[in-house]
């Protein structure tokens, strides 16, 4: 991952690791040691076709506003979740990862 980082040229890097969730490389460092990992956030997946489109579509949306790859790889990995607990290529809707996010906090009874 790091050496696709550092070929790249890029500022963010969020690379896809299936059921492992995903490893994002991010500007500041050359150390390879410099990214964050997060855990997929889906609770049984069904079909993976169309989780990176999701994933590309959310997170570069979120970057855009946000200028925050953290956040950006969480929200893109909460879309690619949803994209992957359903049968099909469907496009994510905004209301279905809010709903995934609500699902979260109430698992681990955020208030």
């Amino acid at each position: 991952a790091f050496e696709l980082y550092k070929r790249a040229r890029c500022k963010t890097l969020i690379l896809k690791a299936g059921d492992r969730g995903i490893i994002t490389y991010r500007e500041g460092s050359n150390d390879v040691r410099a990214f964050f990992s997060i855990d997929s956030f889906a609770a049984q997946v069904v079909d993976p076709v169309g989780a990176g489109d999701a994933l590309l579509s959310y997170g570069s949306l979120s970057m855009a506003a946000s200028r925050c790859p953290v956040q950006s790889s969480i929200i893109g990995s909460l879309a690619a979740a949803v994209e992957c607990e359903r049968e099909g290529n469907f496009p994510v809707s905004p209301e279905e990862v809010l709903a995934k996010i609500d699902l979260i906090e109430q698992q681990v009874h955020y208030e």
